[in-house]
């Protein structure tokens, strides 16, 4: 006696818009994510040899490295880039553009890859639910 496992075209369609509409929740969750930066300037120390806890830094100072904290706590670091502290701090600069932004975004994305799987995961148990039962209120 053999078993029959039936698999339908709606299951298997409902997999595939799960899996591209969890990565897609989970592109737009990372745009939730955290920016910070160290720029290239010098420590200064105060008159007793101490370390100057505030500093004023010119915005012609060139950035290090600029750091990007994900949605799901993943960071992505990055060289400078060529950009500058006016850069980071002013709204119509190259580093402001979604274009620049996309990058960082993506390699969180990618990096976070598992939560996507089970976003998609929840989505299609979901799907599953409602496809194999028939709810009514009376």
């Amino acid at each position: 006696m053999s078993k029959t496992i039936e698999i339908k075209k709606v299951h298997i369609r409902n997999l595939f818009l799960s899996l591209i509409l969890g990565f897609v929740i989970l592109y737009g969750l990372e745009h939730f994510g955290n920016f910070s930066y160290l720029p290239d300037a010098p420590t200064e120390y105060s008159s007793d040899g101490r370390i100057k806890a505030v500093v004023e830094v010119p915005y012609s100072t060139k950035i290090l490295r600029i750091n990007f904290d994900s949605y799901f706590g993943k960071r992505i670091e990055t060289n400078g880039n060529g950009f500058d502290l006016y850069d980071l701090h002013y709204s119509d600069t190259d580093f402001n553009k979604y274009s620049t932004k996309s990058y960082y975004y993506t390699q969180a994305a990618i990096k976070d890859y598992k939560f996507g799987i089970y976003i998609s995961l929840g989505l299609f148990i979901i799907s599953l639910f409602f496809t194999n039962f028939k709810i009514k209120l009376t």
